[in-house]
């Protein structure tokens, strides 16, 4: 980590930008640390403002450790459709390798 003061990094600003992308750099203000310059070039925005933002992450947390998980048969229901387990065998069609109907027909 690289140590600057305010002034030094006020003028070589785009430099240390540039720098930052392979070292993280501290700016001090009368020798104490003001700011924390990380290079995020190449980076997701969304990713970027979604990583800081507090009420985000508690949601997320929230939302884990909920039970009420649906199976695929309750959200089928939910729809009205029927669920995969009540569906009789056979009563769909023959697929082939290439998810296409089989077009032979048996012969008896």
């Amino acid at each position: 980590m690289k140590l600057i003061g305010l002034k030094q990094a006020k003028t070589n600003l785009s430099a240390f930008v540039e720098e930052s992308q392979s070292e993280r750099i501290l700016i001090t203000r009368r020798g104490r640390p003001a700011a924390l310059v990380i290079g995020v070039e190449g980076q997701d925005l969304e990713q970027l403002l979604l990583a800081g933002d507090v009420a985000f992450w508690k949601m997320l947390q929230d939302r884990r450790q909920r039970d009420a998980t649906l199976t695929s048969d309750d959200v089928r229901r939910s729809f009205g459709i029927e669920t995969a387990t009540a569906q009789p065998t056979g009563s769909l069609p023959k697929r082939n390798r290439k998810g296409h109907r089989s077009s032979r027909r048996k012969t008896t």
